[in-house]
């Protein structure tokens, strides 16, 4: 059994050298001999990854910041507010209307004698006097409408409505330089005159004297008035302003009476202030003369002291006097 183990073990070991002997001999033989010529592999085409080129970089131009206006947010279920409308300009200051110019065919004429005076009543002093039936034109009226103003010797000249006829004179505007009413002279005060007293008692007197029921009469003063002659005053009582007294002139004390005059508002004179009272004497071409003035009743008997005024024509003396009476 041995043997035979043995055997197989150099067989094996033969057959290895003889194989080494082989692949030994083949390796001198292949370095004499011309290797075979070797394919060179083609080149793979591989892609190259594309790499991104970042731009150059500019420095950005710094602009000014704006103010942007600040919108309010609207509460959640509100409706947006709506962007004001643009308003328009106000407008310039609108100039005044020129005054309706008045109609040239307006114009007025005097019923009777009638005084013109400077304003719309019978407390503006006198301009003078025309005649019935002269005509004028009209150059505006008062705001009430109850005088009229006139073209008068080239400046302006008022007359009551009542004593004039009017034609044309729907369109006439109210005038615009109106002069404001003059304020009545307060009426003076009494002078009271002490009376000696008596060393002995009186002797006895006869009748008593007339005492008139207006018995202060003062001649407050005397003015120029070129256009003529007149004269004008209030009747008081107590001090008081008293209409419905009948004042008379004349050019003698208690002489025949040339007119009288009612004092106060009445027929053709309604503007006339309280217990106010005028009247003239000579219309135009004032004349020098001695003048008497006293109140009367119904009857044209005296009621009053007598007033005193002397006028003296034209140039720059007495023409218009005030007298003023009294009861006291």
């Amino acid at each position: 059994m041995m043997k035979h183990t043995s055997i197989r073990m150099w067989s094996t070991l033969w057959m290895i050298g003889a194989v080494t002997l082989v692949l030994a001999g083949c390796g001198a033989m292949g370095s004499q001999a011309t290797p075979l010529p070797t394919r060179t592999p083609l080149p793979t085409f591989t892609p190259t990854p594309e790499v991104a080129v970042a731009p150059p970089t500019v420095a950005p131009v710094e602009q000014p910041a704006q103010e942007q206006p600040t919108q309010e947010q609207p509460a959640q279920g509100e409706q947006p507010a709506q962007p004001a409308q643009e308003q328009p300009a106000a407008p310039t200051d609108t100039p005044t209307p020129a005054p309706t110019p008045t109609p040239q065919s307006a114009q007025l004429v005097l019923n009777d004698v009638v005084n013109i005076r400077s304003g719309p009543g019978t407390t503006y002093s006198l301009l003078g006097s025309e005649q019935q039936g002269a005509t004028f034109r009209i150059t505006g009226k008062n705001p009430e409408g109850t005088w009229w103003q006139i073209d008068y010797k080239g400046g302006a000249g008022w007359v009551f409505g009542q004593l004039v006829a009017v034609t044309g004179g729907e369109g006439v505007a109210v005038a615009q330089n109106i002069p404001p009413a003059p304020t009545a002279p307060p009426a003076p005060p009494p002078t009271n005159t002490p009376e000696p007293q008596p060393t002995q008692p009186p002797a006895p007197t006869g009748p008593p004297k007339p005492q008139y029921k207006f018995n202060i009469v003062v001649v407050s003063r005397c003015e120029r008035q070129p256009a003529g002659n007149w004269f004008e005053g209030t009747t008081y009582v107590n001090g008081q302003p008293q209409n419905g007294y009948w004042v008379a002139f004349s050019y003698a004390p208690d002489g025949p009476i040339v007119a009288k005059i009612i004092s106060g508002p009445h027929e053709g004179y309604p503007g006339w202030k309280t217990g106010y009272y005028s009247h003239i004497i000579n219309a135009t071409n004032p004349q020098a003369g001695n003048w008497f003035v006293w109140i009367v009743d119904e009857n044209n008997q005296r009621i009053s002291e007598i007033g005193n005024f002397q006028t003296t024509g034209p140039g720059e003396g007495c023409n218009q006097a005030v007298v003023d009476f009294d009861s006291r």
